[in-house]
Order: structure tokens, then sequence, then C-alpha cells
């Protein structure tokens, strides 16, 4: 059993509770002599020295364990997928899928939804997502905001292809486990988008559009 292997590679008392909340892959803390560990349900078959990265980093917050922990997440979440949430893709002005199709022209890839986002979110507004691509569920969501007649629509087409290129150009990590998302080759294909100059020209301004339009939202 996993939790009599990391016991014994741990130097104390241990409580282990397994999740599958994909943010948070380790969560410790210490109390009364006993070291409680709160560890995401893709390391329980991990082999040992995964295991032994585990108790290194909850005992000693140990970097090259941190790296060790975080090439194994990143591995698990390249290779297993899971059923994506249906989202609309329909909105009052613009057809995502139409344009997710019209896509596929410049950019083929399969087996990848997308739809709007239905998270609201509110408070400051410092920055924009406009839109995010969950590798583990396969599927693009787009921020609502850019439902709006008066967004271009060129500059939503180059958001769902940039967000289509995360599902071409994988993700890299170094040894120290520092995940790089915007590789030399992501780059190099998002500039082959037709009108890129044009999007990132209005881009520069849109930020103020926004905030006079009082919009908010992360995807």
């Amino acid at each position: 059993m996993t939790d009599h292997r990391l016991q014994a590679i741990a130097s104390m008392p241990l409580k282990i509770v397994w999740h599958e909340n994909k943010t948070t892959f380790l969560s410790v803390r210490k109390e009364g002599g006993c070291l409680f560990m709160r560890v995401h349900r893709l390391f329980y078959d991990a082999p040992s020295p995964v295991l032994e990265a585990l108790v290194k980093f909850a005992m000693r917050k140990d970097r090259q364990a941190l790296a060790v922990i975080k090439q194994m997440a990143h591995l698990h979440f390249s290779n297993h997928h899971v059923a994506a949430k249906l989202l609309e893709s329909q909105g009052a002005t613009y057809d995502l899928q139409k344009i997710f199709d019209q896509t596929l022209t410049l950019l083929p890839i399969q087996d990848v939804s997308i739809g709007w986002s239905d998270r609201k979110r509110t408070g400051k507004f410092r920055s924009i997502t406009f839109g995010t691509y969950d590798k583990h569920r396969r599927q693009i969501r787009i921020n609502p905001i850019l439902d709006d007649p008066q967004v271009p629509l060129y500059f939503l087409e180059f958001i769902v292809y940039h967000e289509m290129l995360h599902a071409v150009c994988h993700s890299k990590m170094d040894t120290s486990g520092r995940c790089f998302v915007h590789t030399g080759e992501f780059c190099e294909k998002e500039r082959q988008f037709p009108f890129y100059q044009k999007a990132k020209e209005w881009e520069k301004g849109c930020l103020t559009f926004f905030k006079k339009r009082k919009s908010h939202g992360r995807p």
C-alpha cells in the first residue's frame, strides 16, 4: 500500500489524504510531531524515487524533489484525459464552433472541444485572460467578454488560434521543474496567423476598451 511505502521513507509519523484536485498536487503541515499530507492521486502508484521526492519536499522543501514532483505531474496530465464539461459555443454575437472549424484549415487538430467559459469573476481590473486550454480535458475556454460586436472578429479568431496552438505545441519542462508553455515552436507558429500583427495591435489597447465597458473575467 502506498501509504506504508511513504511512511517507510519518512522519519516521522505521516497522515495522508489522497485527492483529485489538480490545482494543488501536494500540501503539507506539521502538527504535534506528525506530518499531514494531502497528495494528488496521480502519485498513488508512483515509483519509489517519486515517493521519496514527495517526502523530501514535504519535510525539507527540497528543490530537487519539487522538480521531480512537477515532472511527474506534467507527464501525468499530458497523457491522461478526462471528459470535459459541455460548454455553449454559440454566443450572442459569435459562434466559437464555427470559428474553430474554420481555423482547422490552418491548424488541424482532433478531439478538442471549445466553448464560452461559464466562470464569473469580479474584482479589480488589472489584466484579462482571453482564453485557456485545458490539456487534461482537451478543452478550450474563451472569455465571454469577447462575445461583443465591438470586438473585432479577427481578434477573437486569433485568440482561438492561440489556444488551439497549445494542443499542437506541447509545453516543455526543464530539469529544475520549470514549465515553458510558449516555446520557440509555439511563437513561430503563432506569427503565422494571417492577422497576427493586426490582432496584436488591437490587443495593446483592449484593456482600456474593456475597462470602460466594465467587463471582467477569467475563463
